[in-house]
Formats: structure tokens, C-alpha cells, sequence
């Protein structure tokens, strides 16, 4: 197999959606990765990377559409690194991201996965009640002289040199840039729409920009938070003119309040479902919730356990999930802030079960003091399917079964999605 060369141009046809954002098509038997093509699609692309067993190409013409292709609706998609796959109907997304799932299970943690796992999902557009918004880049020139993102003590330095050129000729500071990274860069891109956020913060970008450029420039922050939830918007830091508040979400029979910083699942559309599909039938004695945040699924675990341990370490999720476990009244719950390492060497009790919701990278450090705890039952809410196949195996190597793998489209028009994974405690393993 001879591999192309950069430059080259190649005609081929996208197989499929490949976890990442982009599609993979076949070159003589060599896999190429394409970024914004769709399945079915003939494409002449150009290859810019060149690897042992793959090449990166861009698209230089649509030669024949696929049958899932549909016009992206954002005039920023292509440009703007927030979605993937808005040129690509919904149901090959929710396709794809079954697939996704089911490949990491088979590859990655080994299983046999004969069966399809479902994804469930809702109204993709108009979804996100959370958003991130940049407004300084930290992608550049690194000291090596390669290009990407820069070490944080670079950024600073980056930043102090653009105020000091843009102020220092005594010209009105610059309009701030605000929108999200371009795509395959840390860079900016300024952005007018973005119709994947809830109209409450789309509609507030406007007001956002104009408060930041009431700022002199070095006091410009770096990313500002958006939440929203009861109609309202809440923006941080705080900006002239806007009021960080605490945002107010329902998710079914709870009331939740949350900062604009704090991580609450941000598909408002799908979120109960969520809740509903890794609560399931649970019920017993005593539950644990690590990893808990600000009590999402503490609180509907209080209903059905007689007691609830809630595990977080971050400071502000967790004084936010004491607020609300006492506002919804859910007095059989303790709310710890630590570690979930550190609680679970700490821990004297075997809980009925264990529920987890660990960041992306996964619950790796705890899964031996897991293990050791041996808890009946196992709920796993993950975001990324590699590092839930890498832990599921473990677990399973452990003695545990996997009983179910669902997942949930609760980021369409991009590559992510989340997944419910249910475990028991084989037979042969119980103490």
C-alpha cells in the first residue's frame, strides 16, 4: 500500500460517522478522516496529515451528496469548532452515536455486543442551558515553535502584549471578540447566532458583547459562563449591566439552583429522561451519589432510598447541593464535599447501591476502592464512551455484569454523547 502524500488530491466516498467529528471513507484499503462529510457522500478531498494507518483530509468538492445531508442551519458551522455534524440529519446522528457506543464496548473494553444500543433523544435544536462563551484565544505559537494551545504563563504574557499594542497608541480599546474556538484551533471566532443554545442565551449575546466593551481592555475576562433556566439568562463574571443570579431548573418534581459556572447537564429537552432512565426501578436502604455536583440525581434518589450519601469536591457544587437537597425538603441525605477517592477509604458502610457521574476522564482512580466496597448495584452516567468501555471492563474483571447500555443524544449537531451503564454484582462474587 503506497500512502498519499500531502497535497494530493484522492476521490473517495464517506463510509460513516467516526467518533471525533468527522466521516471515514477508504482509499486502497487505507482509512481517510474528513471532516464535515456526510455517509454516502463522493467527495474529492485534499490530504493535510499523513499518518501510518490513516490521512486527514479536507473536502475540495461535493461531488454527490449523501442521503442524510441536509444544510447545516448555523451560518458559523464549518468555522466555528462548537458542532460537527449540523450538515447531517438527525437520525444518522443518533445512528452514529449508537454506533459509537457499541464500537467502544467491543473494542475497547472487549465485550461481545451483538445487540443495538439505544440512544434515546429529543428536540435537537435550541437545547444547551449552559455555554461556555471565549473571548481571548489560548491557541498561538508555542516555545517550541509548533502551533496550539500555549502553556498558561504563555497565554498571560500573549494577552498582556495585545492590551499593551492595542492601548499604548491611544486609540479606543478594540470591540471584543465573543463566540467559541474555531474549529481545530484555540482561536476565536465571533459569532452573531448560534441556534443549539436556548433562545434566552442566544438572544443575550448582544448584551454580553456590549458589556464586555464597556471594559477597558485589561480587565476583559477571559470566557464568560451562561446559564439559564425560568426564563432568564445569568451571565459571570459579573458585567456591567448583568447580574450573575442563581438560575432555577425543573426537572421533574425538583427544584434545582444553579450558578451560571456550575456543571449541570445542559440539554434541557432530554434531561428528565436522563434522570429517569439512571434512576430506573433503584430503590433499598442506602444509596450513594459520587461525583454528585449540585444533586441532580441525589435528589430522586432521596425518594427512593431511605438514606443518600452525596460525594462532591468541588466547593461550590457541593454548597449548591446542600441548598437544594434542603429546599426540596430531602432530609435523608448527607452532602459531603470530598474526593470521591477520599471518601471511599474513609467509608465504613456497603451501600445497596452505587451511583456515579464522574468527569470525562473517567472514575479510573476509584474503581479499585469500588471494587473493594462491592456494593450490589452499580449505575455508571458517562460522557465519553472510551474512558466508560475502559472502566466497564475493569468492573467486569472485578465481578461485575453489565446489564444495560443506553445512550442519550444530549449534545446533538456534535460527536458527544452520553450513556447510562447498569451493573450487579455477579452471583459467584457476592460476599
Amino acid at each position: 500500500m503506497t500512502l498519499p502524500t500531502l497535497g494530493q488530491q484522492l476521490e473517495v466516498t464517506a463510509e460513516r460517522l467516526g467518533f471525533g467529528g468527522f466521516a471515514i471513507a477508504r482509499h486502497d484499503g487505507l482509512a481517510v478522516f474528513v471532516p464535515f462529510a456526510a455517509p454516502g457522500d463522493r467527495l474529492r478531498v485534499e490530504v493535510t496529515e499523513v499518518q501510518k494507518n490513516f490521512v486527514r483530509a479536507r473536502i475540495v468538492e461535493l461531488l454527490a451528496p449523501g442521503p442524510g445531508r441536509v444544510t447545516p442551519r448555523c451560518r458559523h458551522f464549518g468555522e466555528c469548532g462548537g458542532c460537527q455534524f449540523q450538515h447531517v440529519d438527525q437520525a444518522t446522528q443518533v445512528a452514529a452515536k449508537a454506533e459509537f457506543l457499541r464500537d467502544a464496548l467491543v473494542r475497547t473494553a472487549g465485550f461481545e455486543w451483538p445487540q443495538p444500543v439505544v440512544v434515546h433523544h429529543a428536540e435537537p435544536w435550541g437545547y444547551r442551558a449552559r455555554t461556555q462563551l471565549k473571548v481571548y484565544s489560548t491557541s498561538g505559537e508555542r516555545p517550541d515553535g509548533s502551533h496550539g494551545r500555549m502553556p498558561k504563563r504563555q497565554r498571560r504574557a500573549q494577552r498582556a502584549a495585545a492590551i499593551h499594542e492595542a492601548t499604548g497608541n491611544g486609540e479606543p480599546d478594540p470591540a471584543p471578540e465573543l463566540g467559541f474556538h474555531r474549529a481545530f484551533t484555540h482561536d476565536v471566532l465571533d459569532i452573531a447566532q448560534c441556534p443549539v443554545l436556548a433562545p434566552e442565551l442566544e438572544q443575550g449575546l448582544p448584551a454580553v458583547r456590549a458589556a464586555i466593551a464597556e471594559l477597558p481592555m485589561a480587565e476583559w475576562p477571559y470566557q464568560v459562563d451562561g446559564a439559564c433556566g425560568s426564563g432568564i439568562a445569568s451571565w459571570s463574571p459579573d458585567l456591567p449591566g448583568l447580574r450573575k443570579d442563581l438560575v432555577e431548573h425543573r426537572v421533574g418534581a425538583f427544584r434545582y439552583l444553579i450558578e451560571p459556572e456550575s456543571f449541570f447537564q445542559g440539554n434541557r429537552h432530554l434531561v428528565q429522561r436522563l434522570v429517569e432512565g439512571a434512576i430506573g426501578d433503584e430503590r433499598g436502604g442506602l444509596a450513594f451519589d459520587l461525583y454528585a455536583g449540585v444533586g441532580l440525581f441525589t435528589m430522586p434518589l432521596s425518594k427512593r432510598f431511605a438514606r443518600v450519601v452525596s460525594v462532591e469536591d468541588e466547593r461550590r457544587a457541593a454548597t449548591l447541593g446542600r441548598v437544594n437537597v434542603k429546599s426540596n425538603g430531602c432530609d435523608n441525605v448527607s452532602y459531603l464535599r470530598s474526593t470521591t477517592e477520599q471518601f471511599l477509604r474513609s467509608n465504613k458502610e456497603r451501600p445497596d447501591l452505587v451511583l456515579m457521574d464522574p468527569p470525562r476522564q473517567g472514575a479510573k482512580p476509584a474503581l479499585a476502592l469500588l471494587l473493594k466496597l462491592r456494593p450490589q448495584r452499580l449505575v455508571y452516567v458517562s460522557c465519553d464512551p472510551q474512558t466508560l468501555a475502559r472502566d466497564l471492563r475493569q468492573l467486569v474483571d472485578g465481578g461485575y455484569v453489565v446489564e444495560q447500555v443506553e445512550g442519550y443524544d444530549m449534545f446533538p449537531q456534535t460527536f458527544h454523547v452520553e450513556a447510562v451503564a447498569r451493573l450487579r454484582l455477579a452471583d459467584r462474587a457476592r460476599p
